[in-house]
């Protein structure tokens, strides 16, 4: 064959083919299937996971479901295909026309909390023929604790065996906190020799202590350099506990301690708790700032950080804390005692109780230098142990193979 010709054959060829030319082997399709509400850690986390997967042979595309948003926060160079569908498929074998339109060679579930996807998607995977399926799961949900009828009972055993089923068609699933994998596996029957732990990471690059950075936050707030400043990046909404923050900062300031609350996210619960707060006349205590796209400002100005929460996978926030140097105080749920040592680099407590939240707040605002040695604590195990690059290769690995 003549260089014209070749040339002339190379040209006839669809991308992928001309991939088999030069690398031997066909470009393979990988696709991430998201239901989102709003954009929160699950997102974030999916987005810092695809720009780096970005190499040859690969096809990255994210399905989504409800609101599209990645579009806007993945560069075009990515070459990332976004696929927009407004609702999900409402039986199985819609799930298996989806699949086959896409083709891909590896389906990845995004669980940004256990129960987002119906127990068919999977078993929709599985009968279109995609051979590798994975789930990422970030969080459970706790169910309700108020008596049931029978009827939700048996609902609620049934779901749980659709569960089972669904999760026992993954290949892997990819849990962010030990205590994820043992609730899955203790409460919901996935299968335990299929489950990875890969703890989520943060960039130990752009979270730096600096506190430089935080000085117009200060100035915004009117807050003097000295101040005692807590701030709480979290969604307002029933989940994140913001009620008891507020009522905890309320009993601190009546002791007396100079203590000023940032909170920074929006949410449901935002006018209730705007209410709340200036309910207890804390307006000159407690500021809502509102959902920031950076939240490093906030970080480096203050003094600690704290997250009331009643269920958690283990929060991107407080990886973010520690990593910026903050002492965090945080509730024992999830995997939030997997990255804050109790006294190290934070403080753990129960969760819903306000005067142990009050404890925490008080004693770090009254010990600065027990406050400045779980600072620089607070950064080293963030280094040591949740480097988003070494996370980011974990989960490669697992799905790639």
């Amino acid at each position: 064959m003549s260089v014209h010709e070749r040339q002339m054959m190379e040209a006839s060829l669809s991308p992928d083919e001309q991939h088999r030319v030069f690398f031997g082997h066909a470009r393979k399709e990988i696709l991430f299937v998201t239901r989102i509400y709003e954009f929160g850690g699950a997102e974030r986390h999916l987005i810092d996971l695809i720009r780096r997967m970005r190499e040859p042979g690969l096809q990255l595309s994210i399905l989504c479901i409800g609101t599209d948003c990645y579009s806007e926060r993945l560069s075009p160079d990515l070459g990332v295909r976004v696929i927009k569908r407004e609702g999900m498929p409402g039986s199985v074998w819609g799930w298996v026309r989806l699949f086959r339109a896409a083709q891909p060679d590896v389906v990845v579930f995004i669980y940004s909390w256990n129960g987002i996807f119906p127990w068919i998607a999977s078993v929709g995977a599985w009968l279109a023929g995609i051979r590798r399926r994975f789930s990422i799961q970030h969080l459970i949900l706790p169910g309700s604790t108020k008596p049931g009828s029978i009827r939700r009972v048996v609902r609620r055993m049934f779901g749980h065996v659709k569960g089972r089923i669904a999760a026992n068609l993954f290949y892997a699933t990819v849990c962010v906190s030990h205590e994820l994998e043992n609730s899955l596996v203790r409460d919901f029957g996935f299968p335990a020799k299929k489950m990875r732990v890969i703890h989520n990471g943060v960039s130990l690059s752009e979270f730096v202590p600096l506190e430089s950075n935080g000085v117009g936050i200060r100035a915004k707030l009117r807050l003097r350099p000295d101040e005692f400043m807590l701030v709480c990046a979290a969604r307002l909404s029933e989940q994140k506990g913001i009620d008891i923050l507020i009522q905890a900062v309320a009993r601190v300031v009546r002791d007396g301690v100079c203590c000023k609350c940032v909170i920074v996210g929006d949410g449901p619960l935002r006018a209730q708790l705007v209410e709340q707060a200036r309910g207890m006349g804390l307006s000159g205590h407690v500021f809502f700032e509102g959902f920031q796209e950076d939240v490093r400002p906030y970080l480096q100005a203050s003094s600690a950080f704290v997250l009331t929460s009643h269920s958690e996978g283990l929060p991107l926030a407080i990886l973010e804390a520690m990593a910026c140097g903050l002492p965090c105080i945080v509730t024992d749920v999830g995997g939030n005692a997997e990255a804050i040592t109790h006294q190290v680099d934070g403080l753990v407590v129960p969760p819903g109780s306000v005067d142990a939240v009050a404890d925490a707040i008080s004693y770090l605002a009254t010990h600065p230098h027990e406050r400045a040695q779980m600072s620089r604590m607070a950064r080293v195990r963030a280094c040591h142990a949740f480097d988003i690059e070494s996370s980011m290769a974990q989960i490669k690995r697992v799905i790639l193979g």
